[in-house]
């Protein structure tokens, strides 16, 4: 069916010559993913994520800091002596200082900490998981996209050869009529076909500009100037009955480049987990873990101190000494209205509540992947029929004009095989996007093409 399927591609021939306007596939990925917002934010907040939880984890280890304080007393207090002594003598200065490095650990603190570090990762792997689901949804938009632009090219090439066929039988009709060898009636119907294919021509230009223009939008791919009426690069220099002159050339990858790219996505399995699926277990997770620590904050807090210092004064020597100490801090909290509590129960909830989300977004993306493989299936089937009735339609309509130029046939004959050569083309051109759609489809439910 494969075979089958390029030979239908090689009746479409691709771009021959480079036009004002050429992109391929790749570079519109590329693009989409430069501009595309949904995309942008999530890796940012995948990168916040990231440090918030490498921080989170630091607080875990020894910290060491400089610390230092400086204080003025108005009033120094003083202890009386006699005067044989030397009298009152100041217990201390008006000024004081400490400086030097402090170190703090926590030695037990029930989890809390521990929790928050697990916490923190796993909000970190879910903005992770949510860029990776940005970054597929933006390159979906731009395959469909581009292979809307591949459609809207195709029906114009394929319109353009309508109206050359239109053009060319008009002119032999028009010669029987004036020889004596052809009906004025013939003359007039053939020339009203022709108007048609004109009329149907300027409306495929003017919707290949309004697909250029959506393009353009979804992928950020600018266009190189006005795009009111293009032209397939194909068409450069072609006689259209006097069409308008092609405000654009443009030229996209030929679909059998495009379908060699993307055919591993049908073989590909559905993922256990689609980013989306894993960012909302991962976030479930770290709800799961902020339960855990707010739990943690009803243990006992050990904490574990050491400092060097410079101090000033000595008591009531006025010069500064090196104070060496050491502390081992321990606190219970007794009532807090049970604040812990209610939130260590919202922590519960919300993970349930991620937990039903990620089951709903999993049986969602397998009846996606399901439906999208079905569809595959069916496509490729109906595209061996529309094999089949491009040939028998082109067979068709050129043995109606035959019959019609040797008396056998009308020329509404040779109107409507004409017109039925051109549905049977058109239709397989657009299964060729549909099954192009499907694939990417896929792809993004399985990451398998890159």
């Amino acid at each position: 069916m494969i075979f089958r399927l390029l030979i239908l591609f090689l009746i479409f021939p691709g771009a021959a010559s480079a036009g004002d306007f050429s992109v391929t596939l790749k570079a519109a990925e590329e693009s989409a993913l430069a501009v595309d917002g949904q995309y942008k934010s999530a890796k940012s907040y995948a990168s916040a994520a990231s440090a918030a939880a490498a921080a989170a984890g630091s607080l875990i280890y020894p910290r060491l800091s400089l610390e230092g304080t400086l204080r003025y007393n108005e009033v120094v207090p003083a202890i009386a002596m006699p005067a044989a002594l030397g009298g009152g003598k100041p217990l201390g200065d008006n000024w004081n200082y400490s400086i030097g490095p402090t170190a703090a650990w926590t030695l037990f603190d029930g989890g809390a900490l521990r929790y928050g570090r697990r916490g923190a990762g796993a909000v970190a792997a879910a903005r992770s998981a949510d860029e990776e689901s940005a970054r597929r949804q933006a390159i979906l938009k731009a395959r469909i996209a581009y292979f809307q632009l591949q459609l809207a090219l195709e029906r114009l090439w394929l319109t353009g050869e309508s109206l050359q066929l239109s053009l060319s039988q008009l002119k032999d009709v028009a010669l029987g009529a004036k020889a004596g060898s052809r009906s004025r009636l013939d003359k007039i119907r053939a020339s009203q076909e022709t108007l048609a294919r004109k009329r149907d021509f300027l409306r495929a230009r003017a919707d290949l500009s309004a697909t250029l223009r959506d393009f353009s939008f979804t992928t950020g791919v600018e266009l190189p100037g006005a795009a009111g009426l293009p032209l397939d690069a194909r068409m450069a220099g072609r006689d259209y009955g006097g069409a308008e002159p092609a405000s654009m050339l443009v030229q996209a990858e030929p679909y059998e480049a495009i379908l060699g790219r993307m055919l591993p996505a049908a073989v590909a399995h559905a993922e256990n987990e689609t980013p989306a699926v894993r960012a909302l277990r991962q976030t479930a997770e770290a709800y799961a873990a902020s339960a855990g620590a707010f739990k943690a904050e009803r243990s006992p807090r050990l904490i574990l101190g050491a400092r060097s210092s410079v101090d000033y004064p000595n008591g009531p020597n006025l010069y500064s000494f090196v104070q060496n100490s050491a502390s081992l801090g321990l606190s219970l909290p007794l009532f807090e209205s049970g604040r812990s509590s209610e939130k260590e129960k919202e922590g519960s909830l919300n993970e349930a509540a991620a937990l039903a989300k990620r089951d709903e977004a999993a049986a969602a993306a397998k009846r996606d992947f399901d439906k999208a493989a079905d569809a595959y299936k069916a496509l490729m089937a109906e595209q061996g029929i529309n094999i089949e009735a491009v040939d028998d339609a082109a067979e068709a309509a050129r043995l109606a004009y035959e019959a019609y130029k040797a008396g056998g046939g009308t020329w509404l004959d040779v109107e409507s095989a004409n017109l039925k050569a051109l549905q049977a083309k058109t239709t397989a051109a657009a299964t060729n996007t549909e099954i192009l759609l499907k694939l990417a489809l896929l792809d993004s439910l399985t990451g398998s093409v890159r």
